[in-house]
């Protein structure tokens, strides 16, 4: 069985990855293939000490699960708060040297599968070029200590759960999806079945948008739903152009 999981926001305070980790480890250690889709963790609201102390600490976690599993390819996918210059530095000589790791910016398609992170949504220009640029511009400095407090008030409210309903409905986010592979040549009418998503935080399972099956886990944070997501995988992965800014 090959897996998509995303939107873990690990070392945030939001996070209750520790409740999942042993399932993500065992589905791992399982796996041909398995596919960090973005958001695995997060720079701007970590607990930790400094965002450099987070890196490390990262890089330290990924080594870990790369090593304990060297059967299974990971590919590891950017999203909009794991998209820190320095921590992609890192990760790119990580994968130097671990032959079962890869990186994507944006997204990366195997056979009629495509899985991307799905920050794309939210840009009103959704094509890598637009998505290079926001995320650059994106700050990860540590968020100070009354917005911590503010966001558990949310949680504890369950706001964020009612707001990201709301704020995210399905046929909306497939459509957006829909417009940003496209726009980046990807064959959707004909060669795509599958597509695996994070970012909104909202499960979503099977839904059916023009043809193509959309998948999206939730998110390990309290008060919302997650499931990591079996994925139908049956071909090779293909290669994606770096002519634009990897970030």
């Amino acid at each position: 069985m090959d897996w998509f999981v995303s939107d873990l926001h690990m070392f945030s305070r939001r996070s209750i990855y520790h409740e999942h980790e042993e399932e993500i480890m065992a589905r791992a250690q399982e796996a041909r293939v398995f596919v960090l889709g973005g958001d695995i963790v997060d720079f701007s609201w970590t607990t930790l000490p400094t965002v450099a102390a987070t890196i490390d600490a990262s890089i330290e976690w990924l080594a870990k699960l790369v090593a304990s599993n060297r059967n299974c390819q990971f590919h590891y996918l950017l999203g909009n708060h794991d998209c820190h210059a320095d921590f992609v530095d890192q990760l790119g000589e990580l994968t130097e040297e671990n032959e079962n790791l890869h990186w994507e910016p944006y997204f990366l398609r195997i056979g009629s599968a495509v899985m991307l992170h799905g920050d794309a949504v939210h840009l009103k220009d959704r094509t890598n070029v637009a998505l290079a640029m926001a995320r650059s511009q994106k700050l990860h400095n540590k968020q100070p200590a009354y917005r911590h407090g503010i966001y558990q008030l949310a949680i504890r409210s369950k706001l964020h759960a009612v707001v990201g309903k709301l704020a995210n409905p399905r046929r909306m986010i497939a459509g957006r999806i829909w417009d940003y592979l496209s726009n980046e040549h990807v064959d959707l009418d004909h060669a795509v079945r599958n597509i695996y998503f994070g970012h909104t935080h909202v499960p979503m399972n099977e839904y059916v948008f023009r043809g193509v099956n959309f998948h999206n886990g939730g998110a390990t944070i309290a008060g919302l739903k997650f499931n990591m997501l079996p994925m139908q995988l049956d071909g090779q992965v293909e290669p994606i152009d770096r002519n634009v800014e990897r970030f």
